[in-house]
């Protein structure tokens, strides 16, 4: 299990965000951030469709929702992660798995573009995605439990 200092996590969740199992929430991503051999803090929200939409307008210039940004940071300070709950709850029907799952799994595709991986290219996001998929596997397999 990693230190409980690897990685300061704040995390913030917009109203109308229902409560889940928070504590496995942080932890898979401070998992991630021992795993990756990093220390520092990151700030993660949890939005709405609407909150990720102007983002996504005023930040990207793309317009509607999308499932998570990132924005770094510096230093010490990895950056800030959002997250929208309305997409994760899609896109958890169609994968099968529980919103809060989801929700981590996207917040942990955030941190890995705040540690310097890309999805720019085909070969990009196939290694990030794989890296992805081998940390929550690695993280479930450690600490098992329920993601609800």
């Amino acid at each position: 299990m990693p230190e409980a200092d690897a990685l300061d996590i704040g995390l913030r969740c917009s109203p109308g965000v229902p409560s889940f199992n928070v504590d496995r929430f942080e932890s898979l991503l401070r998992f991630a951030a021992d795993s990756e051999g990093r220390q520092g803090e990151v700030g993660v929200w949890l939005c709405t469709d609407d909150e990720i939409s102007d983002l996504h307008l005023r930040f990207l210039q793309v317009p509607g929702p999308t499932d998570v940004i990132s924005f770094p940071g510096d230093a010490g300070y990895f950056g800030d992660i959002a997250v929208s709950f309305d997409t994760a709850a899609e896109q958890s029907v169609e994968a099968g798995h529980p919103v809060a799952r989801e929700l981590a799994y996207l917040a942990l595709h955030g941190l890995l573009h705040l540690f310097g991986y890309d999805d720019l290219t085909t070969s990009e996001r196939d290694a990030m995605l794989a890296r992805q998929d081998a940390l929550i596997a690695q993280f479930e397999k450690a600490v098992p439990g329920d993601w609800d």
